[in-house]
Parts: structure tokens; C-alpha cells; sequence
């Protein structure tokens, strides 16, 4: 197995690969549960597009996108998750992930702890098996067993070796995105109408009234118009 040192902030190392911040700490108040309740869902490669830009200017190839599991209200961190359906969390996987590319970055899913086997066939059948962050060599066997054919990572004591081939990186970068006018696209697209009721402010699994990202003005002015038509753009991840 080749063995590389991981820096997770960027501090300066004798060998970078992959980028594990997660979304919600490079775009304020966007998270994957965020990208889940967009109801334009090509935004999704927008936002890849950005955190590519960022973290190809860091000097990082791999960046991790996010879990393979789907939203359950026993989870004990939503915000890590996209959707309860996993049809819909591999089509923002894929989205994001070619947003990701087009940057000259690649997508890396996440496999430790529970995964949706669901998922995992959902991912197969669209051809998106990008290499998988796993805790041991166990749950590589139990992905291939599950017909994954892809790059295992195996994390250790802060080390991330390749198990079955060799860390590449890809030739091509872009200019770093602007990102405000983006983040505002993505908060506004996702605001979630459930019912008259109030405003909520990042309260997952809520049954009614309005559900937010972001408690920022431009957010819950429009929030207010929503709870009014009784129609928001974004879609219920829950």
C-alpha cells in the first residue's frame, strides 16, 4: 500500500491528496442536506465547480464529497447526508462530483460507518464508483462483494493509503468561482415550504411552516414572500 500524509486545513506538507472540510465549512450555510433541497438540482455542479476551484488552489487532487448513506432521522448528523432517497442523493453525487472535474479535482465518497446498499447500486448503475474512503480493509471487501468496482483509500492514525492503485491527479484548474452570487442561488433555491406556519432556521425533519439554510436577510425576506404564495423552490430531503 502507498501511504501519504493528509493535511486537512492546508497547512504546507511534504505531500497533499485529499481535502476533507466539508462543504458547509467552504460555502457558509451550504451543506449537503443544502444541495438535497435545491429544487434545480444542476446548482449542485456549481457549487462542485467552486469547491474544486478552492481546493485545487490549495494543491489538493481529492476532495471528500460525502457519505454513503441517506438521510434517516436517526442520524446523528443530518447536515452530512443529502436526501432519504438514494436515487436522488447519487444524482447530486454525480453533479457534484462533474462540478468537481471540470475543476481538475476528484470526487472521493466516503465509506465509513453505515452505508445504504441502496446507494452504493444507485452510484454502480450511473457509473460513478470514484474512489471510497474506508475505516479498514473489511468494508473494501464488503463494497466489491456489493459489485463496487472502484479505488479503496484506507485511513490510519491520520495516514490515507491507496489499497488497489495509486493516487493520480489531473493536469487541468480554473480560477477560483465567485462564490456570493452562487451561495445565494443555492440559499434561495432551497428554501422548503411544508405548511403555514413560521419560519424555521436549519431544523431538519420540521413538519411545518417554512424551512431555511440561513438566517442571512436576503433568506428570510423570502421566506416571508414563500410563506405567502404557499410555494417554495426547494424539495423535502426528509
Amino acid at each position: 500500500m502507498l501511504i501519504f500524509s493528509l493535511n486537512t486545513f492546508g497547512e504546507p506538507r511534504v505531500t497533499k491528496f485529499l481535502y476533507v472540510k466539508r462543504l458547509e465549512e467552504i460555502v457558509k450555510d451550504v451543506s449537503l442536506l443544502t444541495l438535497g433541497s435545491l429544487g434545480n438540482t444542476l446548482l449542485a455542479m456549481d457549487v462542485g465547480r467552486y469547491v474544486g476551484s478552492v481546493v485545487k488552489s490549495l494543491g489538493y487532487s481529492y476532495y471528500l464529497l460525502g457519505p454513503l448513506d441517506t438521510l434517516s432521522s436517526d442520524d446523528s448528523d443530518y447536515y452530512y447526508r443529502v436526501h432519504k432517497s438514494p436515487y436522488i442523493t447519487a444524482d447530486i453525487y454525480d453533479k457534484f462530483a462533474l462540478g468537481l472535474s471540470n475543476a481538475g479535482v476528484i470526487a472521493v465518497f466516503d465509506g465509513r460507518g453505515k452505508i445504504d446498499t441502496n446507494l452504493v447500486s444507485s452510484l454502480i448503475t450511473r457509473k460513478l464508483t470514484y474512489p471510497v474512503l474506508v475505516e479498514e480493509e473489511a468494508k473494501a471487501n464488503l463494497l466489491k462483494t456489493l459489485g463496487y468496482k472502484g479505488v479503496f483509500i484506507i485511513e490510519n492514525d491520520g495516514e490515507y493509503a491507496f489499497f488497489n492503485s495509486f493516487p493520480i491527479k489531473l493536469y487541468w484548474s480554473i480560477e477560483i468561482l465567485d462564490i456570493e452570487a452562487l451561495r445565494k442561488r443555492v440559499l434561495l433555491n432551497s428554501i422548503i415550504y411544508l405548511s403555514p406556519g413560521k419560519i424555521q432556521v436549519k431544523v431538519p425533519f420540521a413538519t411545518s411552516g417554512v424551512v431555511v439554510y440561513s438566517d442571512d436577510d436576503f433568506v428570510l425576506e423570502e421566506a416571508k414572500k414563500v410563506l405567502e404564495k404557499r410555494a417554495g423552490p426547494g424539495r423535502v430531503p426528509w
